[in-house]
């Protein structure tokens, strides 16, 4: 594991682990509740390990590639316009589909899921940025580029969606939450196809402004109310086997939906 990586993990896992560590007991005690000011502070902090562990990466390890190049790749917008659709068009597909196989298959219970207004969506994605979106300076652009230089990009993007599962860890203990006393192991089944469909998706464009946006859409989208909850029972397995699926085939197959103007992710100086 080299300095960059090792950098971002180390700080990442100290700052998440950290504040949401804090914060677990004083919420099983109720001292704490979601919605309150304290909470709501130590668990965005939590939230901006990944964001806070980016940097000190990168700038603790200039010499292997300046701060300035990776704002390019944070920064780089002038990609063609269709891959904007793709990230943000592709979870509310996968989404969609997977409440469309729930009403095909269970009838009776799709009455039951609730969704918000569809103009909620854009509200919520510009939320979700800072509630999720920011994490992808950490996931792709700092471990996915350095995981991959020595393993491929396939399997870069299954064992940062491993890592990045269990940092979610302390969530599952955490009251007012969606992961509270949620199944980790479909939690990280969703995880890992969410991290395999970004891979390629960071891989082909070289834009972590782009993977910004894919991870703002899924959780705007399941806060919508798409998700499946995991009372439903195995249509709760819809999203996250959705997501390996269509992860696996766009790491196998997706060359052919490449914009030939643009050049995979480009070597950093000094590497």
């Amino acid at each position: 594991m080299n300095r960059r990586l090792a950098t971002f993990l180390a700080v990442s896992f100290a700052v998440t682990w950290s504040a949401w560590g804090i914060l677990v007991p004083l919420a099983r005690a109720r001292t704490l509740v979601y919605g309150q000011w304290p909470f709501m502070v130590l668990y965005m902090l939590g939230g901006l390990g990944p964001t806070i562990g980016a940097y000190a990466a990168v700038v603790g390890t200039s010499a292997q590639a300046p701060l300035s190049e990776f704002h390019r790749r944070l920064l780089r917008w002038r990609v063609a316009g269709w891959w904007y659709l793709i990230a943000a068009g592709l979870p509310i597909a996968l989404a969609v589909a997977s409440r469309a196989v729930t009403a095909l298959l269970t009838p009776d219970m799709s009455g039951a899921l609730s969704v918000r207004p569809w103009y909620m969506f854009l509200p919520l994605f510009v939320v979700m940025i800072a509630g999720g979106g920011l994490e992808e300076l950490g996931w792709r652009g700092v471990a996915q580029p350095e995981v991959e230089r020595t393993t491929g990009r396939a399997a870069a993007g299954l064992l940062v969606g491993l890592v990045w599962a269990v940092w979610h860890g302390p969530l599952f203990l955490l009251p007012g939450v969606s992961q509270y006393e949620a199944s980790f192991p479909v939690f990280a089944a969703g995880v890992i196809g969410t991290a395999l469909i970004l891979a390629w998706l960071y891989g082909r464009t070289g834009s972590i402004l782009l993977c910004v946006v894919f991870h703002a859409a899924v959780n705007a989208i399941a806060a919508l109310g798409f998700a499946i909850p995991r009372h439903c029972g195995w249509p709760a397995l819809l999203g996250p086997g959705l997501n390996v699926l269509t992860g696996s085939i766009l790491l196998l197959f997706g060359s052919a939906l490449s914009n030939k103007s643009l050049q995979p992710t480009a070597a950093a100086p000094g590497r």
